[in-house]
């Protein structure tokens, strides 16, 4: 008998269970793998079919306890997955087979059976019958549709560049399968032989593409060698790609080609995100624009984040490097798949909100809408540039791996600055420069699996909850991290205790601590949003005109009667809008007053001033509403500022909102408004 091949949620369900010191609800569970209690049980029962079949003792779930695997037989399921991750029958979940049907239909070079769908997945025809009608579904969503005929069997019709950009997406995301094996209609000898010549081409490009992206380009090359559909780019000048040394390169290895495929093969050499390039990338003179569109770009997120980068010289690098490439995609309509845009969005929604208005400067400037995947990888650039708030401690050396590009690398490594204030981030690394770091670092926290005599976390690109609780409760890390929480709190209730008590009350705080650290919470951290921070007192409208000058220190008095802020901060406000003018602008009506955290913040809040008279500013430019923000940091009032942007991007919020006569009815406006899109 074949053995059983785990799933991917059953693996994700044994990683929690692993990483646990003690049991887990299921309803800790179903938070930390984001399915439903039911999703769970049905895990837990393949997973202990597959344990059975290992000699493996079964999951047993304790009543009010939840799941614990004793430390006995976790070195028997580690051992049992390392000696038997070759020659065994993967199961393919729902979702995984309607993905890999469409790889499989558009891989083929013609039509596929029934039949030969129910072997590749190694399900019944009934169960094929089923994924098909969510097939036709998925396709839907890409104005593609699943055709059949009874003689030759089915295919996908509609846009080649659509139907391939598909194929690159979901090939993307289940590309451990294909490694794996599991993918089984897939000629591997002849994908192995383009990935070759592929890598052959990164070699004298001088380039190194990010892990994964010239394996999806080698499986989609079969598909450009048949051209049974044209392949139309508008407005693209073939003379003009051809002068490019991408095209020079795929002329040379993939002469075979017609033409427009080997235009279409460079644009994705041209457009494929990269970890390094050559020194001649930053200082071609065709790419100034780029280099011009970035510096507009990060103005913009600094204007409407309220933040200032220190030094964005690394941001506009990064920037540069992912913008150079990638405007071959967004105006061509090539994508090569995110298989982190929907953690990014779900993870990081402030920042995201942020920058998709950003984004708005890019997609004026090139002509064609961004869509969101590519959004988020902009937000990982912009977020991993945030400055963070230093914190003495003693550090402790980590090294970053990320086989996913710059930006998620940056962003893990912020996370990690975030969660571990007393350590060094030694590195970020991609997996193939991982020799002797034994001598740099004391610790490795990775997207991979890899073989290193230093202490290894494995993490998800886009660290989750889960995530964070493994770094916390890490051996190297857990002490370090109780002793700096236990100090903290000591300075803040040691005034109540007498001095003789201090040495037993750290004693007691550090056995608090102890037992507390390992149940790092699972639940959703509350963040402060603009319907917490306002209130009646925090609202105005003012009837009279007045000058510029006077409205700000209205809009913003409150905040400095109640100490939120001191008179220094709305001074600095005014003294750059007269240096600087009208730049704090969000739109023709609304300002959004702010300045630097050290120019006199004391807590973090807002104020909404509306003006009945609109205020006169240079430039021409008229305030009806000032919004008063004082941001203790860079990150703390980015969920008030996703609030502000729902309300002041929407024109009939902003009539309803400019149309309030009285205070009262202001503030429930605003709470009425964002309650709505909760």
């Amino acid at each position: 008998m074949a053995l059983l091949y785990i799933s991917e949620r059953g693996k994700r369900l044994l990683d929690v269970l692993l990483a646990q010191r003690d049991y887990i609800t299921i309803s800790n569970l179903t938070k930390a793998l984001d399915v439903s209690r039911r999703t769970v049980y049905y895990d837990i029962s393949k997973v202990n079919i597959w344990l059975k079949q290992a000699g493996i003792s079964e999951l047993e779930i304790v009543r009010e306890k939840g799941l614990f695997i004793p430390y006995k037989d976790r070195e028997a399921i580690l051992q049992y997955v390392e000696e038997n991750n070759e020659a065994t029958v993967y199961v393919f979940s729902p979702e995984e087979r309607e993905k890999g049907i469409i790889c499989a239909l558009i891989y083929s070079d013609k039509p596929v059976y029934l039949e030969q769908i129910s072997e590749y997945f190694d399900v019944s025809r009934n169960t094929v019958f089923k994924d098909l009608k969510m097939v036709s579904k998925r396709l839907e969503q890409y104005e593609l549709e699943l055709d059949y005929h009874p003689k030759t069997g089915y295919q996908i019709k509609g846009d080649t560049v659509r139907v391939r950009a598909l194929f690159m997406l979901y090939f993307n995301e289940m590309s451990s399968l294909f490694q794996n094996g599991a993918m089984k209609f897939f000629d591997l000898e002849k994908v192995e032989s383009y990935y070759m010549k592929l890598k052959n081409i990164e070699e004298e490009l001088k380039v190194r593409y990010v892990e994964g992206t010239l394996l999806a380009m080698s499986a989609m090359i079969p598909l450009l060698f048949r051209h049974r559909r044209s392949v139309s780019f508008p407005g693209l000048k073939i003379h003009q790609m051809q002068e490019t040394t991408e095209y020079e390169l795929v002329e040379k290895y993939f002469s075979q080609l017609v033409t427009e495929e080997k235009c279409y093969l460079a644009m994705h050499l041209c457009g494929s995100r990269v970890n390094t390039v050559p020194p001649h990338f930053y200082t071609n003179p065709s790419r100034q624009y780029i280099r011009d569109l970035v510096k507009e770009m990060i103005a913009l997120f600094e204007k409407m984040a309220c933040v200032i980068f220190e030094d964005p010289k690394e941001l506009e690098r990064n920037l540069f490097v992912h913008l150079g490439t990638s405007l071959f995609r967004y105006q061509y309509g090539i994508q090569i798949g995110n298989m982190l845009g929907n953690d990014v969005i779900k993870e990081y929604p402030n920042l995201f909100s942020i920058t998709r208005a950003v984004s708005k400067k890019l997609e004026e400037s090139i002509g064609v809408p961004i869509p969101d995947s590519e959004v988020a990888y902009l937000a990982l650039h912009f977020g991993s540039t945030l400055k963070i708030a230093e914190k003495d401690g003693q550090r402790l050396r980590i090294l970053i791996v990320c086989v996913n590009g710059i930006s998620t690398g940056n962003m893990i490594k912020r996370e990690v600055q975030k969660l571990l204030p007393f350590a060094e981030i030694v590195d970020v690394r991609a997996m193939v420069d991982i020799l002797n770091v034994q001598d740099i670092c004391d610790l490795i926290i990775s997207t991979v699996k890899i073989n290193t005599i230093v202490p290894t976390i494995v993490v998800h690109p886009i660290l989750t909850e889960l995530d964070r609780k493994n770094i916390l409760n890490h051996r190297l890390i857990a002490p370090k991290e109780i002793e700096i929480r236990r100090d903290q709190i000591f300075q803040v209730i040691k005034k109540y205790v007498s001095p003789e008590d201090y040495e037993n009350l750290k004693d007691d705080l550090m056995a608090y601590l102890q037992g507390g650290i390992q149940e790092f919470s699972m639940e959703d951290k509350l963040e402060l949003n603009l319907c917490k921070l306002l209130d009646i007192l925090r609202v105005k409208i003012i009837p009279e005109k007045c000058n510029w000058q006077q409205s700000i220190r209205m809009a913003g008095q409150y905040l400095v009667d109640c100490g939120s802020i001191d008179q220094h901060y709305l001074d600095t406000i005014i003294m750059q809008l007269q240096y600087y003018g009208p730049y704090m602008f969000l739109s023709d009506s609304v300002l959004l007053a702010h300045a630097k955290p050290e120019d006199g913040v004391n807590t973090l809040d807002v104020s909404l001033t509306v003006f009945k008279e609109p205020v006169p500013f240079a430039g021409g430019r008229r305030a009806e509403l000032i919004i008063v923000l004082a941001a203790e940091d860079q990150e703390k009032h980015l969920t008030i500022l996703q609030d502000i942007l729902e309300i002041v991007s929407d024109e009939e919020k902003m009539k309803r909102l400019l149309a309030c006569t009285e205070e009262e009815k202001l503030l429930g406006t605003v709470f009425e408004m964002l309650s709505n899109e909760k």
